[in-house]
């Protein structure tokens, strides 16, 4: 199949804050609903293409709604703060993603997400249309640690007293960051980066460099006697179900260190960096069997699946949580914005760089219209501070794209209408 190709982009009112973009090219393929099924801004979010101001009235600190509780809210489920949970809070008070976006969700801890998105399935977010093959979704995420490098460890021989944020030797053979000391009394860090074989830590000496605090690396793991460390384990960003009990057709895991689904374990570690936002993609095609991921604008990894775990005649996949869903980050902040889903892989990016390979940042875009050759789009600038520097990229239902992208041309307009001339 032939990657799409676009002749011409026609920027509408570029000074408003609802600038409309015309695209016109071939290969887009017919998409049945321009609109994505959500386009989750906090700020101002858009389910199946209409706004729902479920949100604009919450401010910050205030726990994110959810209509399995009986709200109006643009989710159906949400951690409750039960069992380890943490409910996720909507908050304006951290690091904004971009200069234009003045919400986002707070996670708190270990085990705290949203789910269930009740534009594609109803307010129990399990209604969803029977048999669609296709999904993608789209996020930002922030976690202030790298989750792949938390550990939890008792203290042991402690000495001295650790300083929140000072940095660990450990055993002189790595590395870490000293975050607190959790409601159970364990030490939480987070390595700088892969850490040594766990066998070679065992009993090494932990030395605060700022405090002179010690304490010994435990020598048994968590829950087999005696004080232990717990690894970073499972920590998982999203999962997609089908089945509401998450046992029949699709069942998809995507953490920190692997993938799951179905007997296929994919074991690809996503490069997910703290402190910093990391744009998170997922595209998943049940029919034709295999998924890919993308981080912060590259391939992480595609494998393949059995198209037979899809469950025909009753379901589609759908996001059953996103955020952080696991064990170890007791002490972990994460953030989440910009929430995109929708039904198939057609879409359109706004790319920093001409060609895409070059790209490292690009946004999700808005569309209102779309046909095989013409497409019309809501602005969404995002991060991306150069609209001049600014390149176009059409995604067909194969995911697909055009390999160079078109520039942003803000001083062309529209072609004149045909008009009709009756010579006597």
């Amino acid at each position: 199949m032939a990657a799409p190709a676009i002749t011409s982009v026609i920027v509408e009112d570029p000074e408003s804050d609802d600038t409309t973009i015309t695209v016109q090219g071939s290969g887009f393929g017919e998409k049945s609903q321009a609109a994505p099924v959500l386009f989750d801004q906090v700020d101002s979010s858009y389910e199946n293409g209409t706004l729902n101001e479920s949100y604009q009235t919450l401010t910050d600190g205030a726990k994110v709604p959810t209509t399995g509780q009986g709200q109006p809210s643009i989710w159906s489920a949400a951690s409750s703060g039960a069992w380890g949970s943490f409910p996720p809070e909507i908050t304006s008070q951290y690091p904004p993603r971009h200069n234009n976006s003045g919400k986002h969700y707070l996670m708190l801890g270990h085990n705290s997400t949203v789910g269930n998105p009740v534009a594609y399935g109803g307010n129990s977010g399990w209604e969803t249309p029977v048999d669609n093959t296709q999904l993608y979704v789209s996020w930002w995420f922030r976690p202030k640690y790298a989750p792949q490098w938390y550990w939890r460890l008792a203290p042991v021989n402690l000495t001295g007293q650790f300083q929140e944020g000072e940095t660990l030797n450990v055993g002189g053979l790595t590395k870490a960051t000293f975050i607190g000391v959790d409601e159970e009394g364990q030490i939480n860090l987070v390595f700088d980066g892969k850490p040594p074989r766990t066998a070679v830590l065992l009993g090494v000496e932990i030395l605060g460099e700022s405090s002179g605090a010690t304490s010994t690396f435990p020598e048994t793991f968590v829950g087999s006697g005696g004080p232990g460390y717990e690894t970073p384990g499972s920590q998982k960003y999203i999962r997609i179900w089908e089945d509401p009990r998450g046992k029949e057709g699709i069942r998809f895991s995507w953490t920190q260190m692997h993938q799951t689904v179905g007997s296929v374990v994919n074991w690809s570690t996503a490069p997910v960096n703290g402190g910093e936002w990391n744009h998170l993609e997922l595209e998943m095609d049940t029919q034709k069997g295999w998924v890919r991921l993308s981080v912060n604008a590259r391939e992480l990894t595609s494998f393949s699946i059995d198209p037979s775990l899809d469950y025909r005649g009753k379901w589609s996949p759908t996001v059953a949580l996103m955020g952080l869903n696991g064990k170890v980050g007791r002490l972990q902040e994460s953030y989440l914005d910009d929430i995109y889903i929708d039904n198939t892989l057609q879409r359109v990016m706004l790319g920093n760089a001409p060609t895409i390979d070059q790209v490292t940042l690009y946004e999700n875009q808005r569309p209102v219209k779309w046909s095989d050759n013409q497409i019309e789009l809501k602005l969404y600038q995002g991060a991306i501070e150069n609209l001049d520097a600014a390149y176009l990229y059409v995604f067909d239902s194969s995911g697909l794209t055009n390999s160079e992208g078109h520039p942003l041309c803000m001083e062309c307009k529209l072609p004149p209408e045909k008009i009709e001339l009756i010579v006597d």
